[in-house]
Order: C-alpha cells, then sequence, then structure tokens
C-alpha cells in the first residue's frame, strides 16, 4: 500500500510554487488556483493550502481550502474547485492535515468537487469517511461547453435560435471588446440594473467585485458590450487556469436584453478563451425547473450537461455536522423566500423599491 503523506503550503511557498504544481494535472478548477485563494482571503476567510507526497516524493493531490473561525473554538472549513488529482489521497490523512494545521477542535469541513462524477470517485470518498450532505450549497449540476472544435464547427453546434440571436446583435451598432480597465462600480451597477429588472438576489456584492479586479488579476477574462451610445449594456467574465475556464460574471441591463447584447458579448468571450488554448469552457451551475431561461440560453450554446462529483463534508463532531446542513438549509429557505417576494415585486407596476439583498444566514459563503 503507497503511504502519503499531506504536506502544509506557507504563503510563501505558495505563492512561487503553488500554481505550477497545480498545473500538472490534466483537469484543474480555476477556483483551485493561487490567485483565487488571495481572492478568498480578501473577503475574511483565512486561506489553507495542502498537498499530497507519494513515496517518490512526488505531488499526487492538492487542496486549497478557506477557514472562518467562530464563537466556542469552533471553525468552517469550505473549499470549492477541489480536491484535484488522486481522490485516494483524501484519506483520514488529509482530515489530520487539515486539523493540525487550522488547530481547531470543533471543525465543520466541506468541499465542492469540480470533476465529473463517477462511481468509483463516490464509492471511494464515502469508504474514506466523507459523507453526501442533506443540504447543499451549490446545485452538482453545471454545463460545459467544449471548444476544441473550430471556431465554425462550434457555432454550428449552437441552436439555431440562439444563432440567430447573435445575428440580431450583430445588427443592432453594439461594440464588444476586451475590458482591461474595468471597475467595480461599473460591474456592481451592470449587476443591479439586472438584479432590479429581474427581481433577484444580489449576485455580487460591490465588495466581491473589487477583491475579484485587485487579486484575480489576469486569470479573469473580462469583455464588456456597449450600445451605439457608448453605454454598457453586458458584460461577461471568466476565470480562466490552463485549459480550463469557468463563467463567473455575466450580467445584461434591461436595454441590454432588447439588443441581444449578452450574446454578443458571450461569443467574444468564446472567442477568447478558444484562441488562448482553453478546452473546456465550464457556463456554470444549471436548474431547468427554477431558472428556465438561463438554462436554455447555456444549453443552445452546444454546451454538455455534467453532473459533478459535488460536495462533500466531514466535522469532527456530529453535532457540528448536522448543525452545519441545517444552517444551509434555513439559508437556502430564506434565499428562496427573497426570490419570490423580489420576483414579485420587480413585476408590480410603478414599483421602484429595490430588491431584498440582505444574507442573515452566512455559514461558508463569502
Amino acid at each position: 500500500m503507497t503511504m502519503i503523506r499531506w504536506e502544509a503550503f506557507t504563503d510563501e511557498r505558495a505563492r512561487v510554487a503553488w500554481d505550477e504544481a497545480l498545473m500538472r494535472f490534466p483537469a484543474c478548477s480555476p477556483f483551485q488556483c493561487y490567485a483565487w485563494g488571495e481572492y478568498r482571503r480578501g473577503l475574511g476567510w483565512r486561506t489553507y493550502r495542502w498537498a499530497a507526497f507519494n513515496e517518490q516524493d512526488e505531488i499526487v493531490a492538492m487542496l486549497q481550502a478557506y477557514v472562518r473561525r467562530h464563537r466556542f473554538g469552533v471553525g468552517l472549513l469550505w473549499s470549492e474547485g477541489g480536491p484535484v488529482g488522486d481522490l485516494s489521497a483524501c484519506d483520514e490523512s488529509l482530515r489530520l492535515a487539515i486539523k493540525e494545521t487550522v488547530g481547531l477542535k470543533r471543525l465543520y469541513c466541506r468541499f465542492r468537487c469540480d470533476r465529473a462524477r463517477g462511481v468509483h470517485d463516490v464509492l471511494r470518498l464515502k469508504v474514506q469517511g466523507w459523507c453526501v450532505p442533506w443540504a447543499e450549497l451549490n446545485t452538482s449540476y453545471t454545463i460545459v461547453l467544449d471548444l476544441t472544435p473550430g471556431e465554425d464547427a462550434l457555432l454550428t453546434s449552437a441552436a439555431r435560435n440562439w444563432r440567430g440571436n447573435l445575428r440580431r446583435s450583430k445588427k443592432s451598432n453594439l461594440t464588444t471588446r476586451h475590458w482591461l480597465t474595468a471597475t467595480a462600480d461599473e460591474i456592481h451597477a451592470a449587476f443591479e440594473s439586472m438584479q432590479k429588472a429581474k427581481g433577484l438576489d444580489e449576485q455580487h456584492s460591490r465588495e466581491e467585485i473589487e477583491q475579484l479586479l485587485d487579486k484575480v488579476g489576469d486569470r479573469l477574462i473580462l469583455y464588456r458590450c456597449d450600445d451605439e451610445h457608448g453605454e454598457l449594456t453586458s458584460l461577461a467574465g471568466a476565470l480562466v487556469f490552463g485549459r480550463e475556464a469557468n463563467l463567473w460574471l455575466f450580467a445584461t441591463t434591461e436595454a441590454g436584453r432588447n439588443l441581444s447584447a449578452s450574446y454578443a458579448v458571450f461569443w467574444k468571450l468564446v472567442q477568447h478563451c478558444q484562441k488562448g488554448g482553453v478546452t473546456a469552457y465550464d457556463l456554470g451551475g444549471i436548474d431547468p425547473v427554477n431558472n428556465p431561461g438561463v438554462y436554455r440560453f447555456k444549453k443552445d450554446t452546444g454546451a454538455t450537461p455534467v453532473e459533478l462529483l459535488g460536495e462533500w463534508d466531514w466535522a469532527t463532531r456530529p453535532w457540528l455536522r448536522w448543525f452545519g446542513n441545517w444552517a444551509i438549509a434555513q439559508r437556502r429557505r430564506i434565499k428562496r423566500a427573497e426570490s419570490a417576494l423580489n420576483k414579485a415585486d420587480s413585476a408590480t407596476q410603478g414599483s421602484d423599491r429595490a430588491p431584498i439583498t440582505s444574507k442573515p444566514v452566512e455559514l461558508l459563503h463569502g
């Protein structure tokens, strides 16, 4: 049996070596890159990074995670996109390394693994002591656009209606460009316009956008689409690491919806990623029942739905695992109620109330 040891990376070591090691894995989520860890740090999390070494001193698995400490010595650890690499290394030795590094006796841990769900991985994690949460933070279903075909073939694979909307956008005197000088205020204003028009919860706070621009840097590829008067109508931003990209920012104003601006900016971003060597473009979570419009837009690009390995958790005490799931379930109920109120409010003629954006229960979300 191969012996595995987990080592914690110091911040100094991670700054120079983390991404280089991560890039060696064929599938590595942008959410596990060094810059994303610094983004989470900027939002008040404490960032930790571990790597698993085999007997030949080779790195076989990696995990970047974030911790928030609460009263009574309770800590919450969250990881998105990981672990990366050989999941057989994610046994009791990983949990011991986490406890030793974090230094908390009361710790609730949860990760979301962004690889496709497979029977062997599921069985392996269960045997190793990880559990499937009964209350999810995020959906385990996403949709991925394969960028390996040529541009013409990629466009041909899109639905007829989607291609028609893209052609319509080209007749609307729109200007789409790589946005290198974006500010948090401009991006946040576009999201606020979309949220108010659709009655949505807050998608990204101004602080989150500010930290994203500051910490993620050139890992974020951002495009904007302007109307003939130079006004922003739509924006799209993707996190890129190696050959993987993830659509993270996507907003269209009410005026932009009438001009099909989202199709123009989305396609420009696809072209940019394809030219940069990206082969898999994750368009983010899908929910055909509760959000059919977004689902149709993503599906009609020709992307393929994928079930992810998703979220798994563990806690140092059984009651902590129960409490973590209970708190997340409560948070989801509150958000569903807020969404229903926002949609009803946005449909009311003449109403100028802002969408409800409060976050009464913040457990693992930055």
